[in-house]
């Protein structure tokens, strides 16, 4: 290894602290309040930081004395594009958000996490010409979106609606863009937008004629809680199958306690659990966990690499179902009740309840 790729390594894994980071190679201004940051991924490194069209990185950022964890969207496809890119809108009041367009300049090393979450697709589902593909950003929530929607163009000529609200003209992210793959994919791409200012907020009766002619779909939808809420309930009032609607929700975490310290966990209540099943890419481990243990720290602690991000309970990257047993969630900014009925669980905030206890990741 060379001097230079040698200093590389050691700037991109911080061995003392076992942090991962970036490098940031380029900023592109978006909007008068969102910014795109492009990453250098060392070679080191190419491996963690592969990812799927539609998922995220977390950043632990210190600001003010405290560090913070956040998750942003790529707005790039791993198909199409050579560098991971993360696009941040300022949020009123978001310390993180507003230091990230603020304050971060090309040359920065920030603090990375591994890519992670679930509103993605694979080569053989963005290829799928035997349903078309429906979807829905709102705002800032086009990022995760717009990398869907460039990874499908790329891999065939699978039908794509895009329905993109905001709430002016200027608000639009990614307006050039949009505009180029429209033209370069006139028979396969079908572009709508709503503006707040001209047609409202989205409703549910602008939502059932959007998707008239789209019936039975698959369905992604991005951006605020109102929104991704009214279409999500259109949706499955027209009778759309609830499988096949995906909705990407995230929440920003409580700041940490003034002292720099983190709030203190609820204890865990119930059956010591003595045996825990976990299912892993086809193959199930047993684990013998112990007293107050999360399911996530179990799986580490016996050597499994199984998925997490943020670890605090707000970005889904860790979600797993609940086979067998039960499992008591600490916190949850995150699983619908519909996801908690169906026996979906949090990793990082469940705590195994009962003798027995089995819990499946996706693959």
């Amino acid at each position: 290894m060379s001097t230079l790729a040698a200093a590389e390594s050691t700037t991109a894994v911080n061995a003392t602290a076992g942090e991962l980071r970036l490098q940031v190679c380029a900023i592109i201004d978006e909007t008068a309040d969102a910014r795109s940051l492009v990453f250098d991924v060392p070679e080191a490194l190419r491996a963690r930081f592969a990812y799927k069209p539609g998922q995220f990185l977390g950043f632990r950022v210190d600001v003010g004395g405290q560090c913070l964890t956040r998750c942003y969207s790529m707005s790039s496809s791993p198909w199409t594009d050579a560098r991971p890119k993360v696009t941040i809108k300022r949020v009123a009041g978001g310390r993180v958000s507003n230091w990230m367009n603020q304050c971060v300049q090309v040359g920065d090393w920030l603090k990375v996490l591994p890519p992670a979450g679930h509103f993605c697709i694979d080569q053989h589902q963005a290829a799928d010409t035997t349903r078309p593909l429906v979807l829905f950003g709102g705002g800032s929530g086009i990022t995760p979106v717009f990398s869907l929607l460039k990874a499908v163009l790329h891999a065939g000529q699978r039908p794509v609606l895009l329905v993109y609200a905001n709430r002016d003209e200027a608000s639009v992210i990614f307006r050039d863009e949009l505009r180029q793959l429209a033209k370069a994919h006139p028979e396969q791409l079908h572009v709508v937008h709503l503006l707040d200012t001209l047609q409202g907020f989205v409703d549910a009766p602008q939502v059932r004629q959007l998707v008239r002619l789209w019936r039975g779909a698959d369905y992604f939808i991005c951006g605020p809680g109102p929104f991704m809420d009214t279409v999500e309930s259109t949706l499955l009032a027209l009778g759309e199958a609830r499988e096949r609607i995906h909705v990407e929700r995230f929440v920003s975490p409580p700041d940490p306690c003034s002292s720099g310290t983190a709030q203190p966990a609820i204890e865990a209540q119930g059956a010591v659990c003595e045996l825990l099943l976990v299912e892993l890419d086809g193959v199930t481990h047993q684990i013998v966990p112990r007293p107050g243990e999360t399911l996530l720290h179990s799986c580490r602690a016996a050597g499994l690499d199984v998925p997490f991000s943020c670890e605090e309970g707000f970005c889904g990257a860790c979600m797993c179902t609940v086979q067998e047993g039960q499992a008591r969630l600490t916190r949850n900014d995150v699983l619908s009740s519909a996801e908690l009925e169906a026996g979906w669980t949090l990793a990082c905030q469940g705590h195994p309840q009962g003798a027995r206890v089995r819990v499946k990741f996706p693959a």
